[in-house]
């Protein structure tokens, strides 16, 4: 399992450690991980199978997703998302190698490379139609339409 600083959007599933219930406005869920930690935020399931997010100090939940499937594939879309971009990876040289590309960059044989776009835009229409593909109603409930508000504003 991933420590919480590496997970995706914060949320770890992990029961290990964690109260086995909690009650939130009524409902007894069972709690399966949290974001970030587990003081703040825990991810619950409902009887009937749906995923919340709660708060164990007020007893607040939020609908994140319709099963813990869902949660799980909306999941590893945006860590994928958030991992690949059009950008080529960083390339590696030895400080010979680079002493020979810039002095072949000074006598104007090597040019710099155009930047090449990251097609954000495209990619967050595509991450969308999947999400709604997978779970239209936690789309649009408040967890993850606040995450991809965030997406769309540059913020993650």
């Amino acid at each position: 399992m991933n420590p919480s600083n590496e997970a995706t959007l914060g949320v770890v599933l992990d029961t290990t450690g964690l109260a086995a219930e909690v009650t939130a406005q009524g409902a007894r869920l069972s709690v399966i991980g949290y974001v970030w930690e587990p003081t703040t935020e825990l991810v619950a399931v409902d009887s009937d199978g749906a995923v919340w997010s709660c708060s164990p100090n007020n007893g607040t939940r939020t609908l994140m997703n319709s099963s813990v499937d869902a949660l799980r594939r909306f999941l590893d879309l945006f860590e994928e998302f958030f991992t690949i971009t059009d950008v080529p990876p960083p390339a590696t040289y030895t400080a010979e190698q680079m002493a020979e590309k810039l002095a072949a960059f000074r006598r104007g044989e090597i040019k710099p490379a155009a930047v090449r776009p990251d097609n954000r835009k495209a990619r967050i229409k595509q991450l969308k139609k999947t999400l709604n593909e997978i779970d239209k109603p936690a789309v649009t409930a408040k967890w993850w339409s606040t995450i991809l508000e965030q997406v769309d504003d540059g913020i993650l």
